[in-house]
């Protein structure tokens, strides 16, 4: 799964938005600003973006679907090595973006770097839809693993760049309504994508007899409405101006510097991240501190994105064990993780206009951003948990003799946990990074998505454990390992009284030469 978006650094001030609409114009707004503001209509190219993004949602998340049953039963995989294959396929999907953002923000701006790459994806679903045709007789196992490759570096090489270009084809301050209603359609159109993918695919898959020639090739379709929804808005998206100074890269460079200057001794000062000051600026050593301090929350996560990923793998071919009649029509083993989408959709406006305002209510306390990721943590766990014991109790049955519906339990669980740790723990680590840093912060928590599915790739190749059931009660136990020490970190985390100040736009790297000018900058 895709985490939420981010903001990147080109949309990085939240609190300079300014205004979008008559609400937020201040009192003594003359009317010609009131007649402007009344004018400025939802630009056309975000509603291209946003018809782009549904289409590649749909066509991603449904290759990601029907991947490890197709391995399975096409390439004749082993299920370990087919949840293997498809958690490599989504590392590749969420490491790519940090260089989609490097180069969209120092080399192409957002709109080229997307082309570019839809290339890539295009390529991709050429060549999967190819190989998987049913006339085609050899094996073409090369080309299917090639092409995957191609699908995964497309697809997060442009997920980095698309938040960014619909943001700044607002007109700011005067739209800043338009803009917070932008993320919450971004982010409903590609939950749909993802649900209505988990659904129709796998129906293909079955309607079809198994035909993945064909299911990759309505995938492909699905991307080609994607590709052309995004050529149309070429001649809508405004011209992007390119920082060649990358904050990603800078901030990188202030760290391996630090280290160099700390392994050579050559450090002076009390914090080791100052031994950079003089060759960049004071105030950029400070925001890249602050970063450190909540980048470091971050280390025991990735095990929970490990739990996360799973719903297209090893929970999808427990589903194949199970009974999945629903009112006697018969579902996909691939459909029944579509519980997952609904369940968040469902859970998200329930948790936030429910249960936090009663409780609110009732006892007067709000749960904290930190101790709502324990909680999350701990409802990632359970979930584990009730998929072991459901896996137990498979293994003790007769084949297909247990319903499906013994999965909702782990699905609500584990969901429960989406919604308490990672949206909660995205906006807390958002609002605590500096203003420059807010788009490092998108590449780490990309990472730290990529992080989780190398985990699995470990766990599973390494075979630590004897069974099925075996290995879904350690991810259980590494879970509440992971969040034990996040709550000790958590509890020694100082919120500063104030957020840092942004830098300015242009950020200050001093040189050995000109220091003196620069920091008088």
């Amino acid at each position: 799964e895709e985490s939420l978006p981010i903001l990147q650094a080109k949309e990085k001030d939240a609190s300079s938005y300014g205004t979008g609409n008559r609400k937020d114009l201040p009192a003594n707004a003359s009317p010609e600003k009131c007649d402007q503001v009344r004018q400025l209509k939802y630009p056309t190219a975000v509603y291209l973006v946003l018809g782009s993004k549904f289409f590649e949602s749909f066509a991603a998340n449904g290759v990601r679907s029907i991947l490890a049953l197709y391995l399975r039963d096409s390439l004749n995989l082993s299920e370990s090595l087919s949840t293997t294959v498809l958690h490599i396929f989504n590392f590749f999907s969420q490491f790519c973006p940090i260089f989609g953002a490097i180069l969209a923000d120092s080399y192409f701006g957002n709109a080229k770097t997307i082309f570019y790459f839809l290339i890539f994806y295009a390529m991709g679903f050429i060549g999967i839809s190819f190989a998987t045709m049913p006339f085609i007789k050899v094996s073409l196992d090369i080309i299917v693993f090639l092409s995957l490759f191609l699908i995964s570096v497309g697809n997060g090489n442009i997920r980095a760049c698309i938040t960014s270009l619909a943001a700044i084809q607002f007109k700011l301050p005067e739209q800043k309504i338009s803009l917070q209603k932008y993320f919450s359609h971004y982010y409903f159109v590609y939950t749909m994508g993802i649900l209505l993918s988990k659904v129709i695919t796998p129906s293909i898959r079955g309607l079809s007899g198994n035909c993945y020639g064909m299911v990759f090739g309505f995938l492909a379709t699905m991307f080609l409405g994607c590709w052309i929804t995004f050529l149309i808005g070429m001649f809508f998206y405004k011209k992007e101006d390119v920082n060649r100074q990358n904050i990603l890269v800078q901030v990188v460079g202030c760290i391996w510097y630090a280290l160099w200057k700390h392994i050579k001794k050559e450090n002076v000062h009390a914090n080791w991240l100052d031994s950079s000051i003089g060759r960049y600026s004071e105030e950029f050593v400070r925001d890249v501190r602050a970063f450190l301090r909540v980048l470091r929350l971050y280390l025991p996560l990735p095990i929970y994105w490990a739990l996360l990923a799973q719903q297209d793998s090893s929970w999808t071919f427990q589903a194949t064990k199970l009974d999945t009649t629903l009112f006697g029509w018969r579902l996909e083993p691939d459909q029944v993780k579509a519980m997952g989408p609904m369940l968040l959709l469902l859970i998200i406006p329930c948790w936030q206009n429910v249960v936090v305002p009663l409780m609110l209510r009732s006892t007067g306390c709000q749960i904290s951003p930190l101790f709502s990721v324990a909680l999350g943590g701990v409802a990632a766990a359970l979930s584990f948990i009730c998929s072991g014991i459901l896996e137990v109790q498979i293994n003790k049955s007769a084949p297909e003799s247990i319903s499906f519906a013994w999965q909702i339990p782990q699905f609500f669980l584990l969901m429960m946990g989406e919604v308490l740790l990672s949206i909660p723990g995205l906006q807390f680590s958002f609002t605590q990074a500096p203003a420059t840093m807010k788009s490092v912060l998108t590449a780490s928590w990309f990472v730290n998505n990529a992080i989780g599915n190398l985990i699995v790739v470990l766990i599973t190749e390494l075979k630590l454990t004897s069974s099925q059931s075996c290995e879904y009660f350690l991810y259980s136990f590494l879970m509440i390992c992971g969040i034990t020490c996040f709550t000790f970190m958590a509890g020694n985390y100082d919120t500063p009284a104030a957020p840092p100040e942004p830098l300015p736009e242009k950020y200050i790297i001093l040189t050995a030469e000109k220091s003196d000018k620069a920091a008088s900058v």
